[in-house]
């Protein structure tokens, strides 16, 4: 099998750029909640170790599947498009309750950066070169 061959860094569009760099840090973000969560599964205050575990597999899943869409991604491939689409409106859900009870710091902690995602994802640029029919790169 031929491994994936990714386009020259100056062929890609700054958003594609903007969006792996968001997906990335959501991703960290995810891998220090993970640490968190196994911190708190050995402290006294633990309410449930198996939650935590379960929480913790969970959050280190979804943190490697977005350092992979933000692979891809800046590859080239149109199939991340959608599954990051579909994280941002997740975390723009998820934003509101926070203005709702009084931290609106974390709604905008959320919502920003899903928002600058949902834009640039729909750009011209990102779209045009992630949905290439013809020249070099896949078009998966």
């Amino acid at each position: 099998m031929v491994p994936d061959q990714a386009l020259p860094p100056s062929t890609r569009p700054p958003g594609v750029l903007l969006i792996a760099a968001i997906l990335v840090l959501e991703a960290v973000a995810l891998l220090v909640l993970a640490v968190r969560f196994v911190l708190t599964a050995f402290s006294a205050d633990a309410l449930s170790v198996g939650g935590s575990v379960f929480m913790t597999v969970l959050l280190l899943l979804v943190g490697a599947g977005l350092i992979a869409l933000a692979r891809q991604l800046v590859a080239g491939f149109r199939w991340p498009r959608s599954p990051s689409l579909v994280v941002q409106m997740f975390l723009v859900i998820l934003a509101f309750p926070y203005f709702s009870n009084g931290l609106p710091l974390l709604g905008l902690a959320l919502l920003v950066p899903a928002a600058v995602v949902i834009v640039t994802l729909f750009s011209r640029p990102v779209v045009e070169y992630t949905v290439r029919t013809t020249g070099p790169g896949r078009a998966l």
